[in-house]
């Protein structure tokens, strides 16, 4: 049985990374910073969220749901932030490939 100190030490890990990302989208400029700050929020916040939940209710129909949330939920944020960055990137340059103008001279 996990201790319900554990349990409330990993929900205060997930907000506390939420509250870290809400603060970063708040407060950093510019879009691309911004856009790292949603991972946090989605990634780490929601991990250990979920890590409680499944400490607290095991292999039962709850944590086997929480599982699967969290697996869908790791593997659609980086594939979701990766294709704003690129959509962001296409309307401000009207390619999302780095052009010639963008390059820095690395000799």
């Amino acid at each position: 049985m996990i201790a319900p100190a554990a349990i409330a030490v990993l929900l205060a890990v997930g907000v506390a990374a939420v509250w870290i990302g809400v603060l970063g989208v708040l407060l950093m400029p510019g879009f691309y910073r911004r856009l790292h700050y949603m991972g946090v929020a989605g990634t780490l916040g929601v991990a250990a969220i979920a890590a409680a939940v499944l400490a607290q209710e095991r292999l039962h129909a709850p944590g086997i749901k929480t599982l699967l949330v969290l697996a869908l939920l790791l593997v659609m944020n980086p594939v979701l932030t990766h294709a704003t960055a690129r959509a962001a990137r296409t309307r401000e340059f009207g390619d999302w490939r780095l052009q010639p103008r963008n390059r820095r001279d690395r000799q």
